[in-house]
């Protein structure tokens, strides 16, 4: 059987990329509304929540790639805590947001999809960490 903690951390060093990646296409959707839309206080809102969104991300992909969730070491406990507010960011990006781009969204939801295995891997792991193991021979 494959290790949960493994897959977790598999899943977070895919995910540091992404990360970089949707800051560069978020931040280039964002320069292209700025560019062809007249109502600035809509996008100027978006665009603080997406950059406090992806920074909050980065911290937490940062920690989690510092400590192992094996250790059970405290950067790896909280970057699993930090998925929340992260993927709270990330739907109002795809729900809420005032002016919505296709692709911007289709990215989102990628993103998205990576921090619900993340999550489910990380639960995955604390429940097999804390079962009771007896081996018979």
């Amino acid at each position: 059987m494959v290790d949960a903690g493994f897959v977790y951390e598999f899943v977070l060093y895919f995910n540091s990329f992404y990360v970089f990646f949707l800051v560069v296409v978020e931040i280039s959707l964002f320069i292209i509304k700025m560019m062809y839309l007249k109502s600035k206080g809509d996008v100027l809102r978006d665009i603080g929540i997406m950059l406090s969104t992806l920074l909050l991300e980065a911290i937490r992909v940062h920690l989690g790639r510092k400590g192992l969730l094996s250790e059970h070491g405290w950067k790896a406990i909280i970057s699993v805590i930090m998925i929340f507010p992260c993927m709270a960011g990330i739907c109002y990006l795809i729900f809420m947001q005032g002016i919505k781009i296709r692709l911007e969204i289709f990215f989102c939801y990628v993103e998205l999809l990576l921090q619900c295995v993340q999550l489910f891997y990380a639960a995955l792991y604390t429940v097999t960490a804390c079962q009771n193991r007896s081996y018979h021979q």
